[in-house]
């Protein structure tokens, strides 16, 4: 049996954050719900707690998904993020490792996209 990864996920809708967490949780990963932008950037910044990626779903105009791409790149965190932009108003998006665009983003192409970032993580 292969040891889970680590995944934060941040969200503001607290349905859809326990939908996805639930949904890692059933696959490989050991899924962090978080609400708070600043307790994201605090704890992929610790070096007690190995990430694996951090998955954003920003789901409305106006969440602090955007600022917490650059909040992560101002504190040096070196972990992937996964950009779920399902509203398609980001501007920093270019700084997001990988980023799926729309409200249709299904929980298959979330999959597809952690497999490929936390595979380069573990490969560098």
């Amino acid at each position: 049996m292969t040891e889970k990864k680590s995944i934060l996920v941040y969200c503001v809708d607290i349905s859809l954050l326990a939908a996805t967490t639930y949904a890692l949780r059933v696959r490989n990963y050991d899924a962090t719900p978080v609400r708070s932008h600043k307790e994201v950037a605090a704890i992929a910044g610790s070096n007690e707690y190995p990430i694996a990626c951090v998955v954003l779903l920003h789901t409305m105009p106006n969440d602090p998904a955007g600022r917490l791409i650059r909040l992560l790149l101002e504190n040096s965190v070196q972990v992937p993020v996964l950009l779920v932009d399902r509203v398609g108003d980001l501007a920093p998006v270019r700084y997001a490792n990988m980023v799926l665009y729309g409200s249709n983003t299904a929980m298959a192409h979330i999959f597809d996209a952690l497999s490929v970032l936390c595979q380069k993580r573990s490969a560098a």
